[in-house]
């Protein structure tokens, strides 16, 4: 009888230290961003009725891939078309995400890419801003710091 004890008891701490390790894990949004630079400045947007501006991009839709995804937010938002052959990786960046609750983490896969078209705010995007590394902070996201420390170091910005 003590080792169907001991076997319960060990399931059941199982049991617990799985429920633990659970709720103790973030909770991750997937992102995909467009890192875009001209004339050393990098282009965010704020959205209407935001205060903080981000980098443009957004999540992907079920079966979409990266490209895919990219190309159809940065159309949403941006209307621009970006040149597909011209998409290539820069970087990803995690960090708590902004206005959700802590623990909450967003993980932010940019690309690089170039673009036809004019760029323009869509009806979602209230103000497209180009900025330089000395930006007010508290005027952008943590992934948003993240991204414009990133290419001040790489020397892409002022």
């Amino acid at each position: 009888m003590p080792s169907v004890c001991l076997l319960l008891s060990l399931s059941l701490l199982s049991i617990v230290a799985s429920a633990c390790a659970m709720a103790l894990s973030p909770t991750f949004i997937d992102k995909l961003a467009l890192i875009l630079v001209h004339n050393r400045k990098q282009l965010v947007a704020r959205s209407r009725g935001k205060n903080v501006f981000f980098t443009p991009g957004g999540k992907r839709e079920p079966g979409e891939s990266d490209e895919d995804a990219l190309c159809r937010e940065c159309s949403e938002e941006l209307t621009v078309d970006l040149i597909r052959p011209s998409i290539k990786p820069y970087g990803v960046f995690q960090a708590q995400a902004f206005g959700k609750p802590e623990g909450t983490m967003v993980r932010m896969t940019c690309y690089e890419a170039d673009y036809k078209g004019t760029l323009t705010p869509s009806e979602e995007v209230e103000e497209l801003c180009w900025i330089a590394s000395d930006f007010p902070h508290d005027k952008l996201s943590v992934t948003g710091i993240m991204i414009l420390d990133d290419l001040k170091v790489k020397g892409l910005i002022d």
